[in-house]
């Protein structure tokens, strides 16, 4: 009897370090702030000519989604960010930098292009596209209400 009882008290220590290990604490959630979004609830700002935005950010990361009309131009431009670029529908053309060259990409609706922090890229809507990014971590230079040089240029 008392080896059972000592097995089951090894069990039991071994389960409650092993669950704590793995599972976050209360505690720990408590701390993290929960946010909800709904994009169609958001007003779009206008950035550039043919150029709207929704856009939020949580502590680590941000997501925006950009209508473009055609013809509508996102000037080279690069940033400290991660950039996953996912087009809801609609097409670009892109350049950026592949293997050292610059390259021209053509992105179509459903198709997804990722940009390592600090390469270079410029945009241009060949036809009326959605295009959902996430930047990680958050721009830091969209925090302000004042535009990024390169999108002035844009206007």
């Amino acid at each position: 009897m008392k080896t059972t009882l000592k097995i089951l008290v090894i069990a039991a220590i071994y389960a409650s370090t092993t669950a704590n290990a793995q599972v976050t604490t209360i505690d720990a959630v408590a701390t993290s702030k929960v946010q909800h979004f709904n994009f169609d609830e958001m007003a779009s700002e206008t950035i550039g000519e043919g150029i709207q935005r929704k856009w939020f950010h949580g502590q680590k990361g941000q997501m925006t989604i950009f209508d473009l009309e055609k013809g509508a131009h996102i000037p080279w431009h690069q940033h400290p960010n991660e950039q996953i670029t996912y087009i809801l529908s609609g097409k670009v053309k892109i350049k950026t930098i592949i293997d050292g060259k610059e390259t021209y990409v053509v992105v179509s609706g459903g198709e997804v292009i990722v940009f390592p922090e600090n390469v270079p890229h410029e945009f241009w809507a060949l036809e009326k596209t959605m295009d959902l990014d996430v930047h990680v971590p958050v721009r830091e230079d969209w925090l302000s209400n004042e535009l990024p040089d390169y999108l002035k240029k844009s206007e």
